[in-house]
């Protein structure tokens, strides 16, 4: 009897996580019934029957010819879609988020959004093993989280040793390299050297004194963030024996002296006067098949801080992001109100400016990968969360919700294959890892179906929508 209980404890300990070990096999899960909405193209399947088993889709199909096993778990997605889960492909893991500081662990935040896959652009902390450790235990089932990819410290410049720093990361395990922008030009050249000799993959900021045609010219595999095209419009003379706070700031009033009577121009404007010289830009990166992520949010952050304070720290999911960091904003000390402090004008106008790249870009046909910059805790970014508005934004500016979604699907799916030949996700086939959102409304007809998930699978293991909101409550 007491054996028997204890096994039944183990059980029900599992069943509080909404999980189980990555290694059971032989557990099914059939969704039956389901409008699939696959990603291999720009479709909606209606009544069709998704098998799992272990943490890999074993079959796909119309109901009546795919046959579910007695032992399978059901769940009926009748008058619900059933869609790939989302990648953040630009995040970063702190040691402190398994703790008081943040009052729920981001990693349930990502799960609860439907985000199953995160790419951390560096742990943000001077002993980055966490999340190695974290990515193991999601992987084996001990821990609930969306699947990680991360790379070592940032190489923020100066890096007295390149060769080393790119050895240590490749040899500890990371996935890639993150480059930053205080690398000299010589530095960036070791680096890239290094990591090609490793087999690594890199990504990062465009190096102040390394530029875009430098960054295309060593092949550097990725690019962090559309806003690093922003520089491409500036004559750059950084004085890189400054602080990094002091360099930005210089930037910044660089920036809004270059272009004060354009500071009030809206996008329409923006985008007559500047179209041509952003095409010339986004011209360089047609032929080199160099990945940007979007990061679109921190930019519409940016202008919503500095404009409406009040509403930006009134936004409901605020209530996720650490005591630290309200304190910090509501004392006008936040980063960007101090970075743009009496050029805030020059908010909306980055924004702007960047709309217009994305724009071409997409026009162009670059791959964007959906990334939202949250979990620094420094920013304003709620993690998971944030990765709606991105799809929003994108949404707005012109991408059909199939050409918004691929950002975080396809397209991630396509790099972190790249990056690590794991890129077994991101479309609902049988083989691929079992990353799956279950939502009420079309998620081709408006993003916004996506925001409220009836559950969310990662990796196999089921999350319904009542043990979501149990994961994310706040007990105070």
């Amino acid at each position: 009897m007491f054996k028997r209980l204890l096994i039944l404890a183990a059980i029900l300990s599992l069943a509080s996580f909404g999980c189980f070990p990555s290694n059971n096999k032989e557990l099914i899960t059939a969704f039956v019934n389901v409008n699939l909405v696959p990603m291999t193209s720009d479709a909606v399947l209606q009544d069709q029957t998704v098998l799992v088993k272990g943490g890999r889709i074993e079959a796909v199909g119309p109901a009546d010819e795919v046959r579910v096993p007695r032992k399978a778990t059901i769940i009926d997605g009748k008058s619900a879609w059933l869609m790939p889960g989302l990648a953040d492909m630009h995040m970063h893991t702190q040691y402190d988020w398994i703790g008081p500081a943040w009052p729920v662990n981001p990693l349930k935040l990502y799960l609860a959004s439907g985000v199953t896959t995160v790419r951390c652009f560096g742990p943000l902390e001077s002993a980055p093993e966490h999340v190695l450790k974290w990515r193991d235990e999601i992987r084996e089932g001990k821990l609930p989280g969306p699947t990680i990819y991360s790379s070592g410290p940032i190489l923020f410049g100066p890096v007295p040793d390149p060769e080393g720093a790119v050895r240590g990361q490749k040899a500890q395990g990371y996935d890639f390299v993150k480059i930053y922008s205080y690398v000299t030009e010589q530095e960036f050249r070791e680096v890239m050297s290094a990591a090609k000799e490793e087999g690594i993959y890199t990504a990062g900021h465009i190096p102040f004194l390394v530029g875009l045609d430098g960054v295309l010219s060593e092949g550097m595999d990725d690019i962090a963030h559309i806003e690093e095209l922003d520089f491409e419009f500036l004559d750059l003379k950084p004085d890189m024996a400054m602080s990094r706070f002091a360099i930005f700031r210089g930037l910044v009033g660089q920036a809004a002296s270059k272009y004060s009577s354009d500071l009030d121009l809206g996008a329409n404007m923006l985008e007559e006067k500047y179209g041509e010289a952003i095409r010339e830009v986004v011209s360089k990166l047609i032929s080199k098949d160099i990945p940007i992520c979007t990061t679109l949010t921190v930019s519409e952050g940016i202008v919503n801080k500095l404009s409406d304070p009040k509403a930006f720290i009134a936004r409901p999911e605020i209530k996720y992001m650490p005591d630290a960091y309200l304190k910090t904003f509501r004392l006008g000390q936040e980063k960007h109100q101090v970075l743009l402090k009496g050029y805030e004008a020059l908010g909306p106008f980055k924004y702007n400016m960047e709309i217009i790249l994305a724009k071409e870009l997409k026009r162009a046909g670059i791959t964007l990968l959906l990334g939202t910059d949250s979990g620094t805790g420094g920013m304003g970014i709620v993690p998971g969360f944030s990765i709606h508005d991105e799809l929003r934004i994108l949404s707005e500016v012109g991408f059909t919700p199939y050409e918004a979604i691929r950002t975080g699907t396809t397209n991630a799916a396509k790099v972190v294959g790249k990056m690590t030949e794991e890129g077994d996700f991101g479309t609902i086939e049988a083989g691929k890892r079992a990353d799956l959102i279950l939502v009420r409304g079309d998620p081709l007809r408006d993003v916004a179906n996506i925001r409220e998930p009836l559950g969310v699978m990662a990796a196999g293991r089921w999350y319904p929508e009542e043990k979501l909101k149990g994961m994310i409550a706040i007990n105070k």
